[in-house]
């Protein structure tokens, strides 16, 4: 194989390689940007549940009426 056909080869090898690589990174950042999203979620949902344990008691699920 001459040098040119294999350069050719490596240079289209390579492109497809870069694209790859821009493609992991567009999803790395996606998917990041969704894991902070994720977590701030998460933060206020905990704030939330940490706010309901503090306040008045809920009765038990299974406690009877307090008319019985």
């Amino acid at each position: 194989m001459p040098d040119t056909d294999r350069l050719t080869e490596l240079e289209i090898a390579l492109a497809h390689q870069e694209r790859l690589a821009e493609e992991l990174s567009d999803i790395v950042r996606t998917q990041a940007e969704r894991l902070d999203r994720l977590e701030r979620t998460l933060a206020l949902l905990a704030r939330r549940l940490a706010a309901a344990e503090d306040g008045p008691e809920a009765p038990a699920a299974n406690a009877p009426p307090p008319h019985w």
